[in-house]
């Protein structure tokens, strides 16, 4: 018996797919202790030879799939589907880190050795480390199945807008690889007010020469070519989309940069909100912005939950992925410190107690000023 092994819940399905091609010779890949596993039941309960289950794969994905790595991961996709019938326990509906970790408890369920470990947890991310062990090829394919696997797990949990990025490749020499996963948590009913949503889609009409589509989905794109009315109401997860777009293509993810356009933003809102600037009294003008604030989305996205003659704390989160939750954030925070500015204070400052894009469940900013 292999020193690593597959549950057949997992065995059964190469299994399922080698059976079904009888027209592609597999022999160059099997071995002769491997041919009996395509004739017997495969319970899924029982454990099989890693060695074997890799093998089978590696003809898989050369012969099914002609080496791309891509069809392994729209494979990894279906499979979850599968998998969440015969494990029932390990979907969460509406909390994707509750699935993750679900994974992370049920995965001895898989192998009897840990090809895959869920490293951190935070907020709207997840950091994976990917190692079977196995040949390039092989290590790759399965790097790619997993990936999929993952990225339908979160989706089916409620997960939006899924975002990996590969920080090392095993099948490149690395020990492992290491997976980050971002996603939104923005429910489909949140909205943002015209007034907001307008800015985003005037910078996105104004730079002709960037891609955006590859951030924006096909429901978005009718947005680029309407009226924004300032009054009207748009859906929120469209404006995460373009400003995850805006801040990767025209600010390079510089967060001063986003900053100091929430600084800018300030003058447009003004010229629909003219009593918004209390001259000489920060606070009052502070208290202003809290009522205000409400117009600007239909869930409570900044709340300011104290204020002295000197000094606020504001309270954030969108619930958007860590890039967004970030930017969104910084613009919150220049558009707050000009806002004090025109109503008198001076010597502004703020400090971060709490950011949820750095894994915290809220983002807490404190202000001061003279």
């Amino acid at each position: 018996m292999s020193s690593r092994n597959v549950k057949g819940v997992l065995f059964a399905e190469y299994v399922r797919m080698i059976r079904s091609r009888k027209d592609i010779d597999w022999s160059p890949y099997l071995s002769a202790e491997d041919g009996p596993f395509l004739q017997q039941t495969i319970v899924d309960s029982e454990w099989y030879p890693f060695d074997t289950f890799e093998r089978m794969g590696l003809g898989i994905i050369r012969e099914i799939a002609g080496g791309d790595v891509e069809a392994a991961r729209l494979w990894g996709r279906k499979s979850i589907d599968y998998l969440k019938d015969a494990l029932n326990a390990l979907t969460s509906d509406g909390e994707p880190r509750e699935s993750l970790m679900r994974f992370q408890v049920l995965r001895r369920g898989y192998f009897d050795f840990d090809p895959v470990r869920i490293r951190a947890i935070s907020g709207t991310h997840a950091r994976l480390e990917i190692a079977y062990g196995a040949s390039d090829l092989a290590e790759e394919a399965a790097f790619y199945q997993t990936l999929g696997y993952f990225e339908r797990l979160l989706e089916l949990s409620g997960a939006r807008d899924i975002r990996c990025s590969i920080q090392s490749m095993a099948w490149q020499g690395a020990p492992s690889s290491i997976l980050e996963l971002d996603w939104s948590e923005v429910p489909p009913g949140r909205k943002v007010k015209g007034t907001l949503f307008v800015d985003y889609v005037r910078m996105i009409r104004g730079a002709k020469e960037k891609d955006f589509a590859k951030y924006l989905q096909p429901g978005d794109m009718p947005f680029l070519q309407q009226i924004i009315e300032d009054s009207e109401w748009y859906p929120f997860d469209t404006f995460e989309r373009m400003g995850v777009g805006i801040v990767t293509e025209m600010a390079d993810g510089d967060m001063e940069a986003v900053r100091e356009w929430g600084r800018s933003s300030i003058s447009e809102l003004l010229r629909t909100h003219t009593d918004l600037v209390c001259r000489n009294d920060p606070s009052e003008t502070l208290m202003r912005f809290q009522i205000l604030r409400s117009s600007f989305f239909n869930f409570s996205a900044i709340e300011l939950q104290a204020i002295l003659e000197s000094y606020a704390r504001f309270r954030i989160k969108y619930d958007m992925c860590r890039l967004a939750e970030e930017a969104a954030t910084h613009q919150t925070l220049g558009f707050v410190e000009r806002l004090l500015e025109l109503s008198g204070a001076t010597d502004v400052q703020h400090h971060f107690v709490s950011k949820m894009w750095e894994g915290d469940a809220i983002t807490i900013l404190e202000l001061k000023w003279s």
